[in-house]
């Protein structure tokens, strides 16, 4: 395929006032000051009719005038060059003639010292002239380059028309602006593709652990990095109001041409039509991919001989020792709140994030999103824990949210999986009260709620029930200030003073207390099996309260 010719600093698009100074067009005219600025753009010509001009004006243009609507005083001449020149002007020409026959030193004298090109025009040239001749150059050259644009956007998107995806665009457009170093980011600024020299991108900061913050900054536009002094580029990858991601290009030996910034964002919209077209491709096989391991944690009626080709087709291997995490959003439900709801595209993404970080660790997982879980079914023949907080942080630092996770006990076979998922939702579920909020929790690290997880809902609260009764049907808030109590009494095992200083109580109230409660469930304070069947239908209350605010 025909790459575009690279761009140089001479294939110029605008034309500047040392240009228009050297048309035959101004054959005769005079620069008088301002002559380090004459490579100013000329957006437009204009000419000077009215002492107020300023409200007329606009930037970049280049301002004809005779001496009849200009002032006659010195300090005046150089207050108006002063305010024409914050208005942005490229330059202003003046016409001699019997209302100034020539220029004051002092309107000299301001021009150079801001900057402002002063041109004397001979009175023989027309401004007719001029007008049409500059507005004939800006005009060709617009012309051409939006010619030359939409030759860049052919090339590019003739790129991902016959597949050549993501790192054949970055070739492209490094080839086309010189070998520079280009980089096809996501919103996160990680790299998606990349071509040319990358310590180029190095040099400007942008491959380190801040680059999303720094394209942030600038999304679309020309840079200068201030240390280095190298030239980027950079455009936002945009997809309606979708953001997806940042083209990147930084110069190399070779200065950027006047069509680096048109290329980059040439880039960024094909590049749009390239991951646009690839989450689609994406969302189909993920879907596929979800319909699966929802079969096989479901526990269908699956025949042993099928979980082979069941996962063979996205390279699962389910015939081995395996481990099941499943992780969940921090603050995550699955209530379609429209003001809480997260976009498709971020779930979308967390998906993606979640089995790049598990298949990195172990190619032949089966990974995968259902509903607001990510469940992975991995090879128990490693560090199960360490696999699990390695995906945990990677996928936070993507999302830039926080994930729980819960990891069931090894099994043999694929035959379990439905129970092993089961452990690792049931220990995701746990996690806040046994590892606190966040956390990597094991099934095997739940102590007592693993024993009263295997034991149905209905006997835990006919157990609770019958034991903590009468403290159960009392009225708020005496009810929680009780099993506060009991709860610390239990913990403290039954030293009363421990128990009083925790709860910053005075010893005779909690004697009282005391008292009472033993009226209500029996005298657990001498009984160690009634403490202990007091501590369970705690433990199944506070299990059943967890288990009542985490979604399911």
């Amino acid at each position: 395929m025909e790459t575009p010719k690279a761009t140089t600093p001479n294939a110029s698009e605008i034309l500047t006032l040392g240009e228009l100074l050297n048309d035959e067009v101004l054959a005769g005219a005079e620069l008088v000051a301002g002559g380090s600025r004459l490579d100013r753009a000329i957006g437009a010509v204009n000419v000077m009719t009215v002492p107020d001009i300023g409200r007329w004006v606009r930037k970049d243009e280049f301002l004809l005038a005779t001496g009849y609507p200009l002032p006659r005083d010195g300090e005046d001449q150089g207050r108006l060059l002063t305010d024409l020149h914050g208005l942005g002007i490229a330059g202003i020409g003046i016409k001699l003639d019997r209302y100034m026959p020539e220029l004051s030193q002092a309107m000299i004298d301001a021009a150079e010292h801001i900057g402002l090109p002063l041109v004397v025009i001979p009175e023989s040239i027309r401004f007719d002239d001029i007008l049409s001749r500059a507005f004939g150059i800006i005009v060709n050259r617009q012309a051409s380059a939006l010619e030359r644009a939409q030759e860049i956007h052919h090339s590019f998107l003739a790129i991902t028309l016959s597949g050549g995806g993501l790192n054949e665009l970055a070739g492209s457009l490094s080839s086309l602006l010189g070998d520079a170093g280009v980089a096809i980011t996501d919103r996160h600024g990680a790299v998606l593709a990349h071509a040319g020299d990358q310590t180029l991108l190095a040099d400007v900061e942008l491959l380190d652990a801040e680059s999303a913050d720094v394209l942030r900054l600038g999304p679309t536009g020309s840079h200068t990095h201030g240390a280095t002094g190298k030239h980027w580029a950079s455009s936002e990858i945009r997809a309606g109001r979708l953001h997806h991601g940042f083209v990147v290009a930084v110069e190399s030996d070779r200065p950027f041409g006047e069509f680096s910034m048109v290329a980059v964002g040439q880039a960024a919209i094909v590049a749009a039509l390239e991951v646009t077209r690839d989450l689609a491709v994406t969302a189909v096989e993920r879907r596929f991919s979800s319909n699966a391991l929802f079969e096989l944690i479901s526990g269908a009626d699956t025949q042993s001989d099928d979980y082979a080709s069941l996962g063979s087709g996205f390279g699962w291997n389910l015939e081995r020792d395996i481990v099941v995490l499943v992780g969940r959003r921090e603050g995550a439900t699955d209530e379609a709140s429209p003001t809480k709801r997260r976009s498709r595209l971020a779930d979308d993404r967390a998906v993606e994030f979640w089995a790049s970080a598990v298949r990195s660790r172990d190619r032949m997982a089966a990974a995968a999103g259902l509903g607001s879980e990510l469940v992975a079914v991995i090879g128990a023949d490693q560090d199960v824990l360490t696999v699990a907080h390695a995906v945990q942080d990677e996928v936070a630092r993507f999302t830039h949210s926080q994930y729980a996770i819960g990891v069931s006990r090894p099994y043999p076979g694929p035959a379990e999986v439905s129970t092993a998922y089961q452990e690792a939702r049931t220990a995701l579920r746990l996690g806040p009260r046994v590892s606190g909020a966040g956390a990597v929790t094991a099934y095997g690290e739940l102590g007592l709620f693993r024993l009263l997880a295997q034991v149905g809902d209905d006997e835990l609260q006919t157990f609770a029930e019958e034991t903590l009764g009468p403290v159960l049907r009392m009225s708020e808030p005496e009810r929680s200030e009780m099993f506060q109590t009991l709860e610390t009494l239990i913990k403290h095992n039954m030293n009363m003073a421990e128990a009083a200083r925790n709860l910053h109580f005075h010893y005779n109230t909690l004697r009282y207390r005391l008292a009472k409660l033993e009226r209500l469930l029996g005298p657990f304070s001498t009984s160690t099996p009634l403490a202990i069947q007091i501590g369970i239908a705690l433990q199944i209350t506070e299990m059943q309260r967890i288990l009542a605010q985490r979604p399911r």
